[in-house]
């Protein structure tokens, strides 16, 4: 099973974090522990105040598995030397080094858990979400895989850099935009319109295109025949980039400004890639003779 297994039940994953199996030998690997983490919790309906108050538990929870040990040695040497015809000035010292030695091989083995959780309430506070939201948002960004992008976050977090708060864009979308965008996150041009056909075609859906058409155009504050038009027309003319106008050019480019905006990069390169294709001069041959 792999270490981040996004469809891990709750209760597997905090015996895995209790048992310390989190807990790498780096940085990143801790700041993607915790994302993936928050994500168990999240897909299980969890807030993000339950998470927190988990590992602050589990916190406390290995401090006291490294006080127990400690203090069980101490009584037992102390317990086993009593019988030692030694004086007693020198019977609680040596308890006291076997002790000290016990615990240096527990916080060898456990050390980088303990820096880790030193830094559990530096952590919390960095990306609490009703003060720091851009760092929550931030946070929510990380891949599970990408330790580049966990060891760039933890530095900030560490250098208490916050990250800029997302501003709402001044260009607001029109609603062909609207619905192209919808498109583009769907998938494959024309994925909006075959849903709406699927979902009317369904006898447990019970729904009529003209229906969903007036919804959506109440949403958009558009008319439903004009939502009909750009969903079965438009968007699919633009997705597949036959003769884009500059103004169905300018319309991707917000569209792609939006994505950029929401760190959804691949959907904005899918956009560079079809803006390319249309601005890209057209060669061909006429009577043997190239021309653009």
């Amino acid at each position: 099973m792999k270490k981040f297994d996004p469809k891990r039940p709750l209760w597997l994953y905090k015996l895995r974090e209790y048992l310390l199996l989190f807990d790498g030998s780096s940085e990143e690997e801790r700041m993607l522990a915790y994302r993936y983490g928050w994500h168990i919790f999240s897909i299980n309906r969890q807030h993000f105040e339950d998470f927190s108050h988990f590992i602050r538990r589990r916190k406390w929870f290995v401090y006291l598995s490294l006080i127990y040990p400690i203090l069980l040695t101490f009584l037992s040497l102390l317990l086993a030397i009593s019988v030692l015809t030694i004086d007693v000035t020198l019977k609680v010292p040596m308890a006291l080094i076997f002790s000290g030695i016990t615990a240096g091989i527990i916080y060898n083995l456990i050390g980088n858990t303990l820096k880790n959780i030193r830094e559990t309430s530096i952590f919390l506070k960095y990306v609490d979400p009703t003060e720091k939201l851009a760092n929550f948002r931030e946070f929510e960004t990380l891949d599970f895989l990408d330790r580049e992008a966990a060891l760039l976050f933890y530095e900030n977090m560490r250098a208490k850099r916050d990250y800029a708060v997302i501003e709402t864009s001044e260009n607001k979308l029109d609603k062909t935009e609207k619905l192209l965008a919808i498109d583009f996150l769907l998938g494959g041009p024309g994925t909006l319109n075959e849903l709406i056909n699927k979902l009317c075609l369904d006898p447990n859906c019970s729904l009529s295109k003209e229906g969903v058409y007036r919804v959506l155009g109440e949403i958009l504050t558009a008319s439903p025949d004009n939502i009909k038009k750009d969903i079965t027309k438009k968007v699919s003319e633009i997705r597949y980039g036959a003769n884009l106008s500059p103004k169905r050019i300018d319309q991707l480019r917000n569209v792609k400004a939006i994505f950029n905006q929401a760190k959804l990069g691949s959907k904005a390169s899918e956009i560079d890639r079809l803006i390319d294709t249309m601005e890209s001069p057209r060669v061909g041959l006429k009577n043997g003779v190239e021309y653009h």
